[in-house]
């Protein structure tokens, strides 16, 4: 019997359990793009991983953003096969539930709130938002002091980036409420004018910072400030 059951054939063999793969695989793949995201949350800005050869279980950031990056496609290739799998049995779910959407329908309301007011405020700065991007920028300053007290020469954006920073020089360093007493604009007429461009921002927010945030050149911004069109700042 024993020598027997060594000699079955392949087709009374267990087959190869694929859904179970890919159900096993999508959660690795999960769990590493929030390793990766918390990990590149933490990390310093290029400039400076490069200057202070910044690791993290032996990989450089270029390595995270990479992972990161590849998990992110693999996730959404696997989605797609999970629900191939599975479809069926999430549409027999979903119509089993059918019949009890009434009595949720006031959390389905309230959660679908918190997801737009979480992407509004991921979208134009909103708090609490924009500490939680304001600490990821103060770890970028905590590296930046590791490399310096270590003797390494961290270099400045302007000095990465010269021709942006001459551009930048005049309205960079300067926050939204200097800019306004600059400018003679009150400090609440800025800040609308800002907001009505899809700026988001606060008093004490340099234009440097909002620059890099959407995307506009400082003096454009200064120029909205002033109430003109962007591109009339130069």
């Amino acid at each position: 019997m024993r020598t027997a059951s060594r000699h079955l054939p392949a087709a009374r063999r267990r087959a190869f359990q694929w859904r179970a793969w890919v159900t096993l695989v999508l959660l690795g793949t999960a769990t590493w793009l929030a390793i990766s995201g918390v990990v590149l949350y933490l990390a310093p800005s290029g400039r400076v991983a490069k200057t202070v050869d910044w690791r993290l279980l032996w990989l450089a950031k270029e390595q995270w953003e990479a992972l990161h990056t590849v998990f992110g496609f693999v996730f959404l290739v696997l989605a797609g096969v999970h629900l191939k799998y599975n479809g069926r049995s999430i549409l027999a779910y979903l119509r089993r539930r059918a019949a009890e959407v009434e009595r949720v329908r006031r959390e389905a309301a309230w959660a679908s709130l918190a997801l737009l007011l979480v992407t509004l405020a991921a979208v134009y700065d909103w708090a609490p938002v924009r500490q939680v991007m304001a600490w990821s920028e103060g770890m970028n300053a905590v590296w930046e002091r590791w490399g310096t007290e270590r003797g390494l020469t961290v270099v400045s954006e302007e000095e990465a980036h010269p021709e942006e920073a001459s551009e930048a020089r005049g309205y960079g360093r300067l926050s939204v409420a200097d800019l306004a007493v600059q400018e003679d604009v009150p400090l609440e007429v800025a800040l609308r004018r800002l907001t009505q461009a899809g700026v988001g921002a606060q008093p004490e927010d340099n234009l440097l910072t909002l620059s890099g945030r959407s995307g506009i050149a400082p003096a454009d911004l200064a120029a909205i400030v002033r109430g003109e069109a962007a591109g009339d700042g130069d």
